[in-house]
């Protein structure tokens, strides 16, 4: 176990950002240190005008998801705002040069609101609204690219509607169409992404030939596959869910290439779900 300490000054002052870190790989302390420059220095999380919150890190991955030779750094973040991503991926160079992914993850169904979370339309910087086409079918990654470009940071999709805020810097985009709205409501006054209990990347035993990085929230795993990183920013990824196994504990500490966890028994078992 490792805490990782973060220490920096920029226009809106002081920032600390305490991280655990418990990955499955061993950090390089120069790529930690990469990550630690580019988030204090350029890219601060949740940065709306110049409020700017402690930022909690529970967990780095260092994987290479889509195995193209460069590694990839999966931050499991605690979010101040429910419109956030709890999982940030950043992309590391040869030269540790840090790009932070434009799509984010939040594994999980949408949930009823906790009263944990900040909300970006309370600062009068939230908007929730439909997209719809005069002529013919949306052109879904042209209206996307307006909407980066743009003066909204965040957008979030819904199957039925988009929420899209003013937080500054790199535009962050959270794709949640393939989850079901509560109420099939046009808005998200009422509800928030799920917690993320923990995640891990590795292979299935039963397709060594695949990297998946895996969310546990509650009683079910959700698997991703993510095959490309996309110029535009976004993923090429296969989502599924699983049951969580009924002896799980945790996911198994250290470096492993096939995904293993912790039973209640003090063992330690493969994943056994068959690849989709």
């Amino acid at each position: 176990m490792k805490t990782l300490l973060v220490v920096g000054t920029a226009a809106f002052g002081l920032c600390l950002v305490a991280a655990v870190v418990s990955a499955q790989e061993e950090q390089s302390p120069r790529d930690l240190a990469a990550l630690q420059k580019h988030i204090v220095e350029k890219d601060y999380p949740e940065l709306f005008g110049s409020t700017a919150y402690r930022t909690k890190i529970e967990k780095i991955l260092n994987v290479d998801l889509d195995r193209d030779g460069n590694r990839e750094l999966v931050v499991l973040f605690a979010p101040h705002y429910r419109q956030s991503a709890p999982i940030v991926i950043y992309r590391l160079s040869k030269t540790l040069e840090v790009t932070r992914v434009k799509e984010g993850l939040a594994p999980g169904p949408l949930v009823p609101l906790s009263g944990a979370y900040l909300d970006s339309h309370s600062l009068g910087q939230g908007v929730d609204f439909t997209l719809n086409a005069k002529d013919g079918p949306i052109d879904r990654e042209k209206t996307l690219k307006g909407l980066f470009q743009s003066k909204f940071g965040g957008i979030v999709e819904y199957r039925s509607f988009v929420h899209a805020d003013g937080r500054t810097g790199e535009p962050a985009y959270v794709d949640m169409r393939h989850v079901d709205v509560p109420r099939g409501k046009m808005n998200c006054e009422e509800f928030e992404f799920s917690h993320v209990d923990g995640i891990a990347a590795g292979a299935l035993q039963a397709d060594p030939t695949k990297v998946y990085l895996v969310a546990r929230v509650g009683p079910e795993l959700w698997l991703y596959h993510i095959s490309e990183f996309l110029p535009s920013g976004l993923l090429r990824k296969e989502v599924h869910v699983e049951k969580l196994p009924v002896d799980f504990v945790r996911f198994a500490p250290g470096t492993n290439p096939i995904l293993l966890y912790e039973t209640s028994s003090r063992a330690v078992q493969p994943l056994r779900f068959l690849p989709h």
